[in-house]
């Protein structure tokens, strides 16, 4: 039961005060405050008194004279298990932006706090603290609130965050020691004058980009140890870039100093150029040496994450081989885009110059996308660069083992392979890349690259093997639709170009993967027969024709020419026709192949029992029966155009598969 007031037998002087000042406080402030001035001065040693004191000025909101009784608590009573209760409560709060009323009552209060005790008394929780992580995080604070104490205790919290996370055997460099390191101290120490050996700064160089890579590359990016909260990073790659700036600044590196600046890839791409050519680099452990292989590495992977981040966007691309010419030409790639290696060996020293004739243009689809060529070209220069020498490409493969790049690389690799035309090199990255890539996106990746690559070497069979892998894994359609629209296509694919080659980054979409795959065998088909007097070339002319279909009118001046060639050679033979020709156009173009103003062209394109008479129409048509059992054949054909063309066009791809074959070996 609680003491009466008027009981003197029963409390003790100091009890008696703060009782007084307790019930004053309910109606009358002031008087409270006087009774507890007459306490705190009677009993100035006497922890309940002054700890009384406190929690009244707190309780009434006076930061300014809380901030005074605490200070006086702290430094008289540091041993009392209710003042550290009260002090583990303020740092809480402190290293954390809750809206909480007491918390923001704590840090307001802590403001006010003499900044020698401030001081005093993180710098006593964080070594009275028995948890590493609250230990570390402590003196995080204190850091941060003390800048000058930096050089004093940073390089020994370097050492105890580094121990801590080697002792937890964690299997995954983003966990919570790591993060303090990178995050929170190596920002701090790089900002101030705080010497560290040489040896180290590289140590902790690669804990950083390694964090960071490990961290980009995690889909939950979710940090070991660490509430969401405290996971979540605002922009990795300015973090990296202020870690690479101060550590270059500390090794009197040149080329780190732009990492600091607002700047773009050109120019920093003409600094590397600059350095490269102008400073010798003098064996591997020379600066130059050094800072050419960092910091061409950091700006290679930040092109190569956001190369890759596009690739993985919302609507995912892959990099194909595509067709080069005007459109209007039924033009095919140019046999040099067959070879399957460069005429000549690539000296080491030799960049890759992408501005030349000879290199490839690139295209994508969608105008957002327009970067992924840009980041592509220079991760592709950096990678050349770092391959320029025996020394930097033996050090960059140590650094490359050490940050466990190889999830990184694959895919880039093949794309890069592919570009510089050694597409036996690609074939085999796309083979051990098989077990890495997974769902359909993956499929879809690895036929794609198969039949584009197949089709360079002129291997026409395989790359059709990969087609018809590529349209039974398609996504099913959300809509029928009887013809795909031509704004929605790519008709990128067809590209005037003053390059021998043409590569573009296809959408991983139904429309877009079956038109390539469309253009990529109209182009195999052309080059197989068109190009050649072979009996066969009515069967590959039907092909084409059915496929012509899908992006009807693009490639009508193609249609023409195929017409043309039938009307020259005055029959025209393919079996097929009534189950896949479906367009008005194209049915309008044969029926006026079979009148005598269209030249009566013998034409065996209707199943015989269809026919009054086993005779085909001739070129005179004489027999008038067989022309209306014709004319009635061919509206039926006309009545089938409302048709979805995307599902006729994969059936025919999946239930002809031989005669296809047929034509392309």
């Amino acid at each position: 039961m609680a003491p009466v007031i008027g009981d003197t037998n029963t409390v003790s002087d100091e009890e008696y005060l703060v009782l007084r000042a307790k019930d004053a406080l309910k109606s009358d402030p002031f008087a409270a405050k006087a009774w507890m001035i007459t306490a705190k001065t009677l009993f100035p040693n006497n922890f309940a008194v002054q700890f009384e004191a406190y929690q009244i000025e707190k309780a009434a909101k006076n930061i300014k004279e809380a901030a005074k009784c605490f200070s006086a608590i702290f430094q008289k009573f540091q041993e009392e298990a209710d003042m550290w209760r009260e002090v583990q409560a303020l740092t809480t709060s402190l290293r954390s932006d809750t809206g909480d009323s007491d918390a923001i009552f704590l840090r307001d209060m802590f403001s006010h706090i003499p900044l020698d005790v401030q001081h005093q008394l993180l710098l006593l929780t964080a070594e009275h603290s028995e948890d590493t992580m609250e230990h570390c995080r402590l003196l995080l604070l204190l850091l941060r609130r003390f800048p000058q104490t930096v050089a004093q205790h940073g390089p020994r919290l370097v050492d105890t965050l580094m121990t801590a996370e080697k002792h937890s055997h964690y299997q995954n460099s983003v966990n919570c020691y790591r993060k303090l390191l990178v995050c929170d101290l190596l920002p701090l120490l790089g900002s101030n004058s705080v010497d560290l050996p040489a040896k180290q700064l590289f140590r902790l160089l690669h804990k950083s980009i390694e964090f960071y890579l490990c961290y980009l590359m995690s889909p939950s990016k979710a940090i070991q140890d660490l509430p969401e909260l405290e996971s979540k990073i605002e922009d990795p790659w300015k973090n990296l870039f202020i870690i690479q700036e101060a550590t270059g600044r500390k090794l009197g590196w040149e080329l780190s100093a732009i990492f600091g600046q607002s700047w773009n890839k050109d120019l920093y791409w003409q600094k590397i150029i600059q350095f490269h050519q102008t400073r010798a680099l003098l064996g591997d452990d020379h600066p130059n040496h050094k800072q050419l292989l960092y910091c061409t590495t950091t700006f290679f992977l930040h092109c190569l994450h956001e190369y890759i981040a596009t690739l993985d966007s919302e609507v995912p691309l892959v990099l194909v081989e595509a067709f080069c010419g005007e459109p209007d030409s039924g033009s095919t790639p140019s046999s040099a885009s067959t070879s399957s290696e460069p005429k000549h060996k690539r000296r080491k020293t030799e960049l890759v110059d992408e501005s030349s004739a000879s290199a490839p243009t690139l295209t994508v689809g969608r105008p957002g996308n327009v970067a992924v060529v840009h980041n592509f070209l220079m991760a592709i220069r950096c990678w050349d660069l770092l391959h320029s020498s025996d020394s930097l490409e033996r050090e960059f493969a140590k650094l490359s083992q050490h940050l466990k790049l190889d999830s990184w690389l694959h895919g880039f690799l093949i794309d890069a392979a592919i570009y510089k035309g050694r597409f036996e090199d690609a074939l085999s990255k796309i083979g051990n890349l098989a077990t890495v890539e997974t769902g359909t996106n993956g499929t879809l990746r690895r036929h794609l690259r198969l039949a584009s690559t197949f089709y360079c070497q002129g291997l026409f069979d395989r790359s059709m093997e990969h087609i018809l892998q590529l349209v039974t894994s398609l996504p099913a359609s959300t809509a029928a639709t009887t013809s795909p629209s031509v704004g929605q296509l790519t008709n990128v694919l067809l590209q005037p170009s003053q390059s021998n080659r043409h590569l573009h980054f296809l959408p991983l979409t139904r429309t877009q993967v079956l038109q390539y795959c469309i253009k990529l065998l109209v182009a195999a088909l052309k080059r197989q027969c068109l190009s050649k007097l072979r009996p066969d070339n009515d069967l590959a002319i039907g092909h084409i024709i059915t496929l012509l279909q899908f992006d009807w009118p693009l490639e009508e001046d193609l249609m023409t020419h195929l017409m043309e060639r039938i009307r020259q050679r005055g029959s025209f033979s393919y079996s097929l026709f009534q189950n896949y020709i479906v367009n008005v156009d194209v049915l309008e173009e044969f029926m006026y192949l079979s009148t005598e103003q269209g030249g009566g062209i013998t034409l065996d394109i209707m199943p015989t029992a269809q026919l009054t008479s086993q005779r085909r129409i001739s070129t005179r048509g004489t027999d008038k029966g067989v022309k209306e059992d014709f004319k009635m054949a061919m509206k039926r054909q006309v009545a089938r155009s409302i048709e979805p063309l995307d599902n006729l066009i994969i059936k025919f791809l999946t239930s002809e598969r031989d005669l296809l074959l047929q034509s392309l070996q």
